[in-house]
């Protein structure tokens, strides 16, 4: 059974499915194309941040600002961000390249009724959902330890927000899902060689 009947209470779950496709496909597009200018202008980028981040450490020895980038230097570091920027482009590329053929074949198959092309972009939402997830817990685990996310509580207000675009995206990612299996049941429903006025019906003799 589908795991919902209605996108947004008044539209099919194929009408949803088809509109989840066309919105991430143009997001992953622009994605995609803005990857594509950073990529090739890694060198230039990487030399700005480079010297951005030498600007803050020159002034945060000066005691002229506050530690503003402790979660990140914690966790990953951000020189070491800066040294593979190049490879963050590229991964960011190849993902979101990937991620506009999976919406494409969720768009077609949700509007031609092929099963198959809906599973490619149900299967990569995976990834935002991980980072989503990961983000939610060091903001919660990590935040209170920053400067700037402890004052004021802001690490919570943030925590809730990605929370709450967490449960947007799980009902976003459930409109194909729902569409999957509705389109699953159709192709196994069961079809009686005989009408059902038919003595023999039911009988065994069923087509599956």
């Amino acid at each position: 059974m589908a795991v919902m009947i209605a996108c947004c209470c008044c539209f099919s779950t194929k009408t949803g499915s088809i509109a989840v496709g066309v919105i991430c496909l143009a997001v992953a597009f622009c994605a995609s194309v803005g990857f594509c200018f950073a990529l090739l202008n890694a060198e230039d980028v990487n030399n700005r941040l480079a010297s951005m981040y030498h600007s803050y450490e020159v002034a945060l020895d000066a005691n002229m600002t506050e530690p503003r980038l402790q979660l990140v230097e914690s966790l990953i570091g951000v020189q070491a961000i800066i040294d593979n920027m190049k490879t963050v482009f590229i991964v960011g590329l190849v993902f979101y390249a990937i991620y506009t053929f999976a919406s494409l074949f969720l768009t077609y198959g949700s509007c031609t009724s092929l099963r198959s092309l809906l599973l490619p972009w149900i299967v990569l939402e995976m990834v935002p959902f991980a980072l989503q997830v990961a983000g939610i817990v060091i903001l919660f685990v990590y935040g209170k330890d920053d400067p700037t996310l402890s004052r004021g509580g802001v690490y919570i207000i943030a925590g809730l927000i990605n929370i709450i675009c967490f449960v947007i995206h799980v009902y976003w990612w459930m409109c194909p899902v729902a569409h999957y299996q509705s389109l699953k049941e159709e192709e196994t429903v069961v079809e009686a060689l005989v009408p059902p006025s038919h003595p023999m019906y039911p009988a065994v003799l069923l087509k599956y």
